[in-house]
């Protein structure tokens, strides 16, 4: 009965009437304000992620030539549309002048039409941001916006993170270390180059990088998963992003985004994470944002999920392990080679008899010729057939009759204008003290 209980009719006003405590309409206009900001930062965030992470949607798919594998692919031609706004900003604001022959590949270097798109998309995102929350702030609409940020961010991130973790995997990303890197001094390698032949080296860590990154992927298809998705995503992509900043890896802006993305997420579930990890106190269960929950069927919404990540990872694993299986495909001249026979007859065009080889590194169409007094001769190969071979060098060119038998590589021919004969060993990786070197729990003896 309402009598015993201290509600009142709603027909009945109290008496004396109630009135609101000292500083509750303060408080009441701040929690408005803070709606409003809310509502206007999401719509921010919603547009600029929606405007960098679109044009590079079709870059995830290495089949259709993401990430490089083809230049011509349906991926580029994507993100040729939309290239001339960042073309157009990179002129006129980054004052660039050069002729950009990057900005055409569609893919997501750090090259300047890409910056030109961002600033583009967050102008554009602060004027929408602010023309849409002024149109409704009286009237607040669009509650769809915050789920839809949510569920756009984890896709973005688990899509751009998929062909990088499989590359890791399979190994594509990182190959073993060719002979050619073997023999280069540190000094004589780029920044980018000593970074990829320190994750060369190790298969391991390569491989836990690429089991890590598939964590997060794995993490973000799930809405009760996704906050630990961002936090793993933070901590293993904030460690990419400063070996591409302190190396000069050019996906800075690509990895950075990636990271922003990350961030934003969190900020869902800051109270939370204060609460566990500065107050040691409990939390309530956060609700879990769902678009078009309502309207799409559970297992609809299932099918798309697997549908989109797992057309991605078919066309990763498959596109990789082709051009992996095209790369292991040698010649028989392939590999390092010991010198151990050099004799010259006649002499060059210059007058001068080449100064004696000491090894040669071949690999695919190219071979580098190190000499006794020379720097590294590097040259183009044709495909060798079974028993001759042309180099265009810089400032040579020769044609050889090759034969190789067990180990041991004979070259007979003319390079640079004198007759050549040169005998030469196959280098084995146990040649090479990194390579000799294995892992010890304990370093001493």
């Amino acid at each position: 009965m309402r009598i015993l209980t201290d509600e009142l009719p709603a027909d009945v006003t109290p008496w004396p009437p109630e009135t609101p405590p000292r500083g509750a309409e303060t408080e009441v206009d701040a929690r408005a304000q803070h709606s409003l900001a809310r509502r206007a930062l999401e719509r921010f965030g919603l547009i600029a992620f929606g405007l960098y992470h679109v044009p590079l949607f079709l870059n995830n798919y290495p089949s259709l030539g993401g990430g490089g594998f083809d230049d011509n692919g349906l991926s580029a031609a994507w993100g040729r549309v939309f290239t001339p706004p960042g073309v157009w900003v990179a002129r006129h604001v980054f004052h660039m002048t050069g002729p950009m022959p990057s900005a055409q590949l569609g893919d997501n270097g750090d090259v300047g039409e890409e910056f030109g798109r961002l600033l583009l998309s967050v102008v554009i995102a602060i004027l929408g941001a602010a023309v849409w929350t002024f149109a409704d702030r009286r009237r607040p609409r669009g509650r769809w916006v915050s789920p839809a940020l949510h569920t756009m961010l984890r896709y973005a991130i688990a899509l751009g993170l998929t062909g990088y973790a499989i590359a890791k995997l399979l190994p594509m990303q990182f190959p073993p270390i060719r002979p050619i890197t073997l023999e280069q001094r540190v000094g004589d390698l780029s920044p980018m180059s000593l970074l990829w032949t320190f994750m060369q080296y190790s298969r391991p860590y390569a491989f836990f990088g690429g089991v890590m990154e598939m964590l997060v992927v794995v993490l973000l298809c799930f809405r009760r998963t996704a906050m630990l998705g961002a936090l793993v995503c933070l901590a293993v992509m904030t460690n990419v992003a400063l070996m591409n900043l302190a190396y000069g890896v050019p996906v800075k802006l690509y990895s950075l985004v990636i990271v922003a993305s990350a961030g934003v997420l969190l900020l869902y579930d800051v109270p939370r994470l204060w609460a566990v990890f500065l107050r040691n106190g409990a939390f309530t269960p956060a609700p879990l944002p769902a678009l078009f929950q309502d309207r799409i069927p559970s297992g609809l919404r299932w099918s798309i999920k697997v549908a989109l990540v797992g057309s991605v990872i078919v066309s990763s694993v498959v596109t990789m392990q082709s051009a992996i299986d095209a790369r292991q495909a040698s010649s028989p001249l392939d590999g390092a080679w010991v010198v151990t026979l050099f004799d010259t007859r006649g002499q060059s065009r210059d007058s001068v008899t080449p100064a004696p080889w000491q090894r040669l590194f071949v690999q695919g169409n190219g071979m580098m010729i190190r000499s006794a007094s020379e720097s590294p001769l590097r040259c183009r190969t044709n495909t060798p057939n079974a028993s001759t071979i042309a180099l265009t060098c810089a400032k040579a060119a020769g044609d050889f009759r090759w034969t190789r038998t067990g180990d041991t590589l004979r070259l007979d021919g003319v390079f640079d204008g004198a007759h050549v004969t040169a005998l030469a060993r196959h280098a084995n990786p146990s040649d090479y003290p990194l390579l000799r070197s294995r892992f010890r729990w304990i370093s001493d003896r």
